[in-house]
């Protein structure tokens, strides 16, 4: 039983590598080209070398290497592709991404020259930073930029912190410092807060390299081979905020370092605010129309329960209607009846008196008709949703 996971088809992944770009074909699942490199070496699946497409697209002649047999059976989980970040478009107005666009066209080195080295951040950040103290990188507790860096590395921190912070105060956004002991510097673009933390890379390097063989390499190594970490002065700015942006890292790579990608960087940030204001936006949309349908469901929810009392009182009503039809139709069998036995029904006489109250409680029943007053109307009437006036021709 597989357990729902797919795996790689080494015979199909063979066809595609060699009748598609390995550029191309990644995308098809998601990954890079050197990871789909990475996966065709584990499988043993040969792939197309330099030149090989040019000279197919020119019809020259080239060759297929075939696919060797494995030694033993290999099975690679074809993991889910990576989601990817939505299109620019989705999220913006032009005006919005024409901003963004003219960002992007800025040469990085105007923006790191244009860096004011006299903002109050990156002085309070040299100041702050340069009695830190630290083995590897400075550490501090008092509030100003965050910068993980060396001792050595720090004056160049600063100056890419200057250019970061004069490009974004340039398009009319703020960078500020807060009091956290972590996690204190944010940048705010469109109403949204970017979290940002400038870090220098660090390498594990052994301490002491042992003779290779032999018993003093077993006793050097018995306990683990001892490392430490040594500063490396390579760069790596981290957005920390939101947790979901779109991009959350840029650093210095083997062919441009991070003051290169500067306009990609203030571009970057403002593609995150950006998003995360449709976000926020389309939260808010989601909101209103669950409020909206709230209150639309406890409206009808009223109507129904004033509709279902009107019903119980009509109910009721046309009980009480058909009591007082009873009760009358007894009186007048009960006057009918006293009078075929010669019982004296004159007035003020005691069963007279009778057949008065008797009318009396059918017309208090009897919704058609005005309420007699009574002694009961003195008790404290329970609470009803709904009562029909009397009579019911006044509605």
């Amino acid at each position: 039983m597989e357990w729902g996971y797919r795996f790689w088809d080494r015979d199909s992944l063979y066809e595609e590598v060699w009748t598609t770009p390995l550029l191309k074909l990644a995308k098809k699942y998601g990954i890079s080209d050197v990871g789909l490199k990475k996966i065709c070496r584990k499988l043993s699946i040969p792939t197309p070398g330099l030149g090989y497409w040019a000279k197919k697209e020119a019809d020259q002649p080239v060759e297929k290497i075939a696919l060797p047999a494995l030694k033993e059976p290999v099975r690679l989980i074809m993991h889910p592709p990576r989601p990817q970040p939505p299109p620019i478009e989705q999220f913006t107005t032009p005006a919005e991404r024409e901003q963004v666009a003219k960002v992007r066209e800025h040469r990085a080195a105007e923006l790191l020259k244009a860096g004011n080295l006299s903002h109050p951040l990156i002085v309070r950040a040299r100041e702050v930073l340069g009695r830190a103290k630290g083995d590897l990188l400075l550490w501090t507790d008092e509030p100003c930029i965050e910068l993980q860096v060396s001792k050595a590395a720090l004056a160049r921190a600063l100056k890419f912190a200057a250019a970061l912070i004069t490009a974004l105060e340039g398009e009319g956004f703020k960078v500020k410092v807060g009091n956290d002991f972590r996690e204190q510097t944010t940048a705010t673009l469109y109403n949204q807060e970017i979290g940002f933390t400038l870090v220098e890379r660090t390498d594990k390097v052994p301490l002491t390299v042992p003779p290779k063989g032999g018993v003093l390499e077993r006793v050097l190594t018995h306990g683990g081979t001892p490392y430490e970490h040594k500063a490396t002065g390579r760069f790596s700015l981290r957005i920390w905020k939101p947790w979901n942006a779109l991009r959350k890292s840029w650093g210095d790579g083997k062919t441009r370092t991070i003051e290169d990608q500067l306009p990609e960087i203030v571009a970057g940030f403002m593609e995150i605010a950006l998003s995360g204001k449709a976000e926020d936006k389309k939260r808010a949309s989601e909101k209103a129309e669950a409020e909206r349908v709230a209150a639309e469901r406890a409206r009808r929810a009223e109507a129904i329960r004033q509709e279902e009392a009107r019903v119980r009182a009509l109910h009721r009503a046309a009980a009480d209607w058909e009591r007082a039809d009873r009760i009358r139709r007894m009186i007048q069998a009960a006057a009918e009846g006293a009078k075929r036995a010669g019982q004296a029904v004159e007035p003020e006489s005691p069963f007279a008196d009778w057949l008065a109250w008797a009318a009396q409680q059918a017309n208090r029943l009897d919704p058609l008709m005005e309420n007699p007053p009574s002694v009961i109307d003195a008790k404290v009437p329970s609470k009803q949703l709904f009562r029909w006036p009397r009579p019911l021709w006044r509605i």
